[in-house]
């Protein structure tokens, strides 16, 4: 039986391959992607910052595409600000 955290990681792991294997690559989130994830998935957060912007300052290496290690950077920074929020209310 998985732990709530494991349940938690993998539960990331599919959202990131649900929005990457649109185009059929695992390790690949192109800009559009990204758009359709933060819509679906974060809506909140896209009335901090575009979708471009996200895309931009989560292409570490430049590639043109977000691999997995570049989306956990999202995860933390949502993370964080989800965290700050509940603590404001």
């Amino acid at each position: 039986m998985l732990t709530e955290l494991e349940t938690a990681i993998n539960s990331l792991i599919d959202v990131y391959h649900k929005y990457s294997l649109e185009k059929g690559n695992y390790h690949a989130l192109y800009r559009d992607d990204l758009k359709k994830l933060l819509e679906t998935e974060c809506p909140r957060y896209m009335k901090k910052k575009d979708a471009d912007t996200w895309f931009n300052e989560l292409d570490v290496n430049s590639d043109g595409a977000i691999n997995f290690e570049e989306f956990l950077i999202l995860v933390i920074k949502v993370g964080v600000a989800t965290h700050e929020d509940i603590h404001r209310e």
